[in-house]
């Protein structure tokens, strides 16, 4: 068996002086870039070599299928093993190539011919070559296509040689899946190692030649994988190890809605907290609805604005609010008549407010609303007239005395069902003027302590505001929606659901749904209706009794269906553009802390603060962390100032 040592070559001069003895001792034991690289030695043996401990293996391949797509090697990308794919394309002479092609179609005349006169039948590989070859001919004289000798080479690594026969199978095997055909280069590993290293020499010599159609069908880089030129690091693709990245307001996606289906402690909210916190870092605003009080971290470190719905809540917000003038408004911004429009909102909510089950307003008791809701915005001075509409808005008591104050039955029947929310039982949380700033980049409304009596109030309160906040300034905004199955319980939650995933595109507002229950889901209307509008899809973790409506669907395939059911925390299906991907959620220690949930953690993380706080009174060190662990912020850009996804 051959044995070859790689030793370092030292020239005997040096800018054309001659070395002395000395000199070219000196040099041999000087360090240069070969002595770090280059293996101590290199066995060559018939069908691979040996570099140290590492067995090496050159393929050629030397057939390939007559038609296929665009990246259609991209399985050797996505292969799980590290392979050397090498490529040495020569362009050839067009003239050359019209002269030969003319011969050749000479001889498959003759061929065809002689057939024809010996009573044979026409042979169709030959009819075939004869058609590929008047259409090459055809594109080369019209300058359309080009003519290049390429060849491909494969170089494989193992461990052992056990290991390399395997690799070999399994890359024999794929290629022969893909109709493409390859040999191991027998006698020639040392040239054929040398060729698929980065110095751009070919000594093997296996040639095809590929016009330049075909020749781009070679480049693998359009494997499964999604990464736009710009947006936000949405995971790492399973595989191909290459970064998701995708701009949910991109013009090639239908819309920026997305829908996650998980199981409890998949990590569904771990992976919308990213998403907001990324979002928000690159000048997206954040509206969520949070049912479990889960985001509270991370809006306190991006100075959000958390909004706390409850009747025992000291934060109020008062249902009579008008909605600012729109930034830069056109001639339909200023033809618009705010009053006209809050009242009909108003008439929404006391619909849900006053009505019974089965038993909603009457039409009467709906104009005597609207009469007595006009009344009390003028008894506050507020009219049509857009110059006074800064003025203070009345409140739900107002409303109450106007109702008192009109005689009949109707009036005093609304009067005593709207009592209970002026100083009742639930009154509370819209019974006092407005003392929250829901301008700011971040706002959660904390569902967590809402009675569910008021549940359907909250919701119509919200979608009142987030239509107010789209239409007043359109930038990119996400609305993301926590246990999105929740508001589906009610029907002004479903029909809130459905209406922004209808809509939000045309407001420049993506709605991100969680959820995981996934069988209320999709068996609810508004549900199916949610997900048919949104462009993209992310499936984490999957249980048993969950994975049958998923599949169905999803129109998963068993090997996706094994995928989800054994997949770990922040595994799983992203769907997008087309795309079906095997996505693990990534994040940096920062975000980690501020998304995570872990009890344990958080309960170390607890004790590790009051064990500082005990030891040190104060800590003026600098930290390098974009947020202080304590009391720290994220300094976030302005959308006003170019920030961009």
């Amino acid at each position: 068996m051959p044995f070859l040592t790689i030793r370092k070559r030292t020239d005997t001069t040096t800018e054309g002086r001659t070395l002395t003895a000395g000199q070219r001792r000196f040099a041999l034991g000087t360090r240069s870039v070969a002595d770090l690289i280059a293996p101590a030695a290199v066995e060559v043996a018939r069908d691979h070599l040996r570099l140290d401990g590492q067995y090496a293996r050159t393929l050629a391949v030397t057939g390939y299928p007559r038609s296929v797509a665009a990246g259609w090697l991209a399985p050797l990308l996505a292969f799980g093993t590290p392979l050397d794919l090498s490529f040495h394309i020569n362009p050839l002479e067009t003239g050359e190539m019209l002269s030969a092609l003319a011969h050749k179609l000479v001889q498959f005349h003759s061929s065809r011919l002689f057939n024809a006169r010996s009573g044979r039948l026409a042979d169709p590989e030959r009819e075939t070559a004869l058609d590929d070859v008047e259409r090459l001919q055809d594109a080369l004289q019209k300058g359309v296509e080009h003519v290049f000798s390429v060849s491909f080479y494969l170089l494989l690594r193992a461990t052992t040689p056990a290991a390399l026969e395997e690799l070999t199978h399994r890359v024999e095997a794929t290629l022969a899946a893909l109709m493409a055909h390859s040999r191991v280069a027998v006698l020639e590993q040392d040239s054929g190692f040398r060729s698929c290293l980065p110095q751009g020499q070919d000594e093997l010599l296996v040639y095809r030649n590929l016009d330049t159609s075909s020749l781009a069908t070679l480049f693998p880089f359009t494997s499964s994988t999604l990464s736009m030129e710009r947006g936000l690091l949405y995971g790492i693709a399973a595989g191909s190890q290459a970064p998701v990245i995708v701009d949910p307001f991109d013009e090639r996606l239908e819309n920026a809605n997305n829908a996650v289906f998980a199981t409890s402690g998949a990590g569904k909210s771990y992976f919308t907290k990213l998403l907001a916190l990324r979002s928000l870092l690159a000048g997206v605003d954040c509206l969520v609805l949070d049912p479990e009080d889960e985001y509270r971290t991370l809006c306190a470190a991006v100075d959000g604005q958390q909004v706390r719905l409850a009747s025992t809540s000291p934060q109020r917000l008062n249902p009579f609010d008008l909605p600012k003038a729109r930034d830069g408004g056109d001639r339909d911004e200023r033809d618009r008549d705010p009053l006209a429009e809050q009242v009909a909102a108003l008439l929404g909510l006391f619909e849900v407010l006053l009505g019974e089950p089965g038993r909603p307003l009457t039409s009467f008791e709906r104009a005597l609303l609207d009469q007595a809701l006009y009344q009390t915005y003028a008894a506050a001075g507020i009219t049509r007239d857009p110059a006074t509409h800064t003025r203070p808005v009345p409140l739900l008591a107002d409303l109450l005395h106007m109702l008192d104050a009109i005689p009949g039955d109707v009036a005093l029947g609304l009067a005593a069902r709207l009592r209970r929310y002026v100083d009742g039982s639930l009154a509370g949380l819209f019974s006092g003027p407005t003392n929250v700033s829901l301008d700011r980049r971040c706002v959660v409304f904390n569902l967590q302590g809402l009675e569910p009596e008021l549940r359907p109030l909250g919701i119509h309160l919200i979608t009142s505001f987030v239509w107010r906040q789209v239409r007043r300034s359109r930038r990119p905004r996400l609305l993301i929606i926590d246990e999105a199955w929740s508001l589906l319980q009610y029907p002004e939650g479903g029909a809130f659901l459905a209406g922004m995933a209808r809509r939000a595109r045309k407001y420049y507002l993506g709605l991100v749904t969680i959820t995981q229950d996934v069988a209320d889901f999709l068996g609810s209307e508004h549900g199916r209706t949610v997900l048919g509008n949104a462009a993209m899809k992310l499936l984490l973790k999957q249980d048993g009794a969950t994975i049958g409506p998923v599949t169905a669907a999803f129109s998963l395939s068993p090997e996706e269906r094994q995928v989800l059911l054994g997949a770990g925390k922040g595994e799983g299906l992203f769907f997008a553009r087309g795309n079906r991907l095997r996505l693990q959620v990534e994040a940096s220690p920062v975000e980690h802390r501020l998304a995570t949930t872990a009890p344990r953690e958080l309960e170390a993380r607890v004790r590790t603060q009051q064990w500082q706080e005990e030891t040190s009174e104060s800590d003026d060190g600098d930290d390098d962390e974009m947020v202080d662990p304590r009391q720290g912020r994220l300094a976030l850009p302005d959308p006003e100032e170019g920030a961009s996804i």
